[in-house]
Formats: structure tokens, C-alpha cells, sequence
């Protein structure tokens, strides 16, 4: 009974809740919100479906001695020592599922680490042969003739001004004001670590290509983090010049190599993870300009339980059948 709960649950979740929430016009209002709302809905998928295949590979007839050690009794079902054919296939089942999702996963992220550490060695390879150029504070300046604006995670490049890198084309277009409101939006990457929650979703999709809300995750909350840091940068620094600092850097220059620049990728490899010029340019212009209200707090309220309920239910559910019985 546990294991069909739960596949239907993640199946709710996965089927109605994803693309309902992908079109809620609530998260623009709420951006930081409408990422928690993401984790929570993901992780529930996933747990679910984890919780399942444990189910499965854990099942045994609800008369036997609940204290009994688990793993006895996998190992006892998996040898046939226990019940029936039926019951084995139940427990090979759920050991099929937990390798599969193990492997996936596992694929995922180590797809994701080989990516960054890529990243990181280009963008100190080039910081260390490029030429000297006007210095930043609190960014570091590479030479590239496109503008782009972004945040490289990981530790600091050793003896570099750290994370935020912006390329010598945006200096020269960019106003003084301007420029620090792309350095303020960069730093609120940083601060609200929101590498950490495109990592997430990113590894998820990597690892699950077939499934539809993964794909819808890792998108939407590529343009959440961004709005999030703008909020962020509109504390410190006028929104009128960080609109005009994103419409700067949206105009490629038109004598950078092909397929490189703001639309694709950039001088150190992928820069589109956390760059200014991420998310849809045309929403966050019309958000910097026109702020939208905040949503109400019980409105939030309530959507902050929802997320809440839906991390706490794949356990209670896998426990359900047992504590009906007991």
C-alpha cells in the first residue's frame, strides 16, 4: 500500500503540481519563495520515489514483529527465505529502483562537478596569461570583447578579487553607477547562494532528462535566482541604472568570435549559470521598472506550509501502512 501512495503522490506532484506552479504568476512577486517552492516540490518527487523503492525492497507481511532488523529481512526476502515468489519480486523490484535512481544521480552530479571544474580552469588560465587591464574592485577584469557580467562559485581565484568576474567590454560600456549595480546583483548571487539551488536542479535534470518537471525546475529557477538578485541589487543601487546595466549587456558588441557572448558562452566557458544577462531580459525589465507588490503574509504563509507539507508527507506515508496496522 506505502509504495502505491507514494507513486502517486510523486506523480501528483510531478504531473499537476510542477506545471501549475511553472505558470503561477505568484513566484515574480515572491521570487525567493518560488525557489523554496521548486526545492520543496523536487526533493518530494525524488524522496518519494526513494521512499517507494525502499518500500519495496523493506515489504514484508504486516502480521511479522515491526522490530525486527531491516536488513534481515531484505537480505531474507532478496534469498526467497521469506513468504513468496511475489514478495521476492516486490523486493528485486525496489532494488532496481534504488540502483537506478542511485546511478542516475550519481551521473548527474558527476557530470555537474566535471563541468565546473572545467569552468574554474579556463577562468584562471585566462586570468593568469591575459593581459593587465583596468582593475575593479571587488570583481576581477578579463579581457573579451563582449559584456558579461557574472559569478564563478567555488573559492576565491588566489590573489584575484573573487567570484565576480566581469569582462573589459562591459567597463568600457558601462556607467559608473551602472556598473555598480551589475557588482551589487552579482553579490547577491553570492549572498542568497543560489549556485547551490541551480546546482540542485540542474543535477536533477541532468540526471532525469526524461522526466518534465526536473526540465521545468532547473529552468524556472534559473529565472527565479535572478530576480531574486535583483531585489537584492535594487537595496543598494538605483533600479533605473540596473535596467540600463541589463540592457547594456543584452546588445552583444558584434566583434566577438562567433556563438560567444551574452547569448551563449562566454570567455571563461559557461557563463550563463549566474550572469547578469541570465533569466527572461524582458520580465526583469519590466519588474526593475514597475515593481510588482509584494504578496500578502498570509498568502505567503500558506504557500510556506504547502512547501513544508510536501517535504513531511513521502515519509509519513511510508510509515502510514505501519501505523494503521499497529
Amino acid at each position: 500500500m506505502s509504495p502505491l501512495l507514494l507513486a502517486g503522490f510523486a506523480a501528483v506532484l510531478a504531473l499537476v503540481a510542477a506545471p501549475r506552479l511553472a505558470a503561477a504568476g505568484w513566484v515574480a512577486r515572491a521570487p525567493r519563495l518560488g525557489v523554496a517552492a521548486w526545492l520543496a516540490l523536487t526533493a518530494a518527487v525524488l524522496s518519494s520515489a526513494l521512499l517507494a523503492g525502499m518500500s519495496l525492497l523493506l515489504y514484508w507481511q504486516c502480521a511479522h514483529d515491526l522490530a525486527s532488523d531491516a536488513w534481515h529481512l531484505c537480505l531474507a526476502a532478496l534469498a526467497g527465505h521469506h513468504d513468496d515468489h511475489g514478495t521476492r519480486a516486490l523486493a528485486l523490484t525496489g532494488l532496481a529502483a534504488l540502483l537506478l535512481l542511485g546511478a542516475r544521480l550519481a551521473l548527474g552530479a558527476g557530470r555537474l562537478y566535471t563541468s565546473d571544474r572545467t569552468l574554474r580552469s579556463r577562468l584562471r588560465l585566462l586570468v593568469r596569461t591575459a593581459p593587465p587591464v583596468q582593475p575593479v574592485p571587488g570583481a576581477t577584469v578579463i579581457p573579451h570583447p563582449e559584456p558579461a557580467a557574472y559569478l564563478v562559485p567555488g573559492p576565491r581565484l588566489p590573489g584575484r578579487a573573487a567570484d565576480i568576474v566581469i569582462t573589459s567590454a562591459a567597463v568600457d560600456r558601462l556607467a559608473a553607477t551602472e556598473l555598480s549595480a551589475v557588482l551589487a546583483h552579482e553579490r547577491g548571487h553570492h549572498e542568497g547562494r543560489h549556485f547551490e539551488a541551480t546546482r540542485w536542479m540542474r543535477m536533477l535534470a541532468q540526471a532525469f532528462p526524461w522526466a518534465r518537471c526536473f526540465r521545468l525546475g532547473a529552468r524556472q529557477v534559473d529565472r527565479l535566482v535572478e530576480l531574486c538578485a535583483d531585489d537584492t541589487a535594487a537595496r543598494t543601487a538605483p533600479r533605473l541604472d540596473l535596467a540600463r546595466a541589463l540592457a547594456a549587456l543584452a546588445v552583444p558588441a558584434g566583434s566577438g568570435p562567433a556563438g560567444s557572448g551574452p547569448a551563449g558562452s562566454g570567455p571563461a566557458g559557461s557563463v550563463g549559470d549566474l550572469a547578469l544577462h541570465g533569466g527572461d531580459a524582458l520580465e526583469r525589465m519590466h519588474r526593475l521598472l514597475d515593481p510588482p507588490r509584494p504578496l500578502p503574509r498570509l498568502y505567503r504563509a500558506a504557500i510556506a506550509s504547502l512547501c513544508g507539507a510536501s517535504t513531511t508527507m513521502p515519509p509519513f506515508l511510508a510509515v502510514l501502512e505501519r501505523l494503521v496496522v499497529a
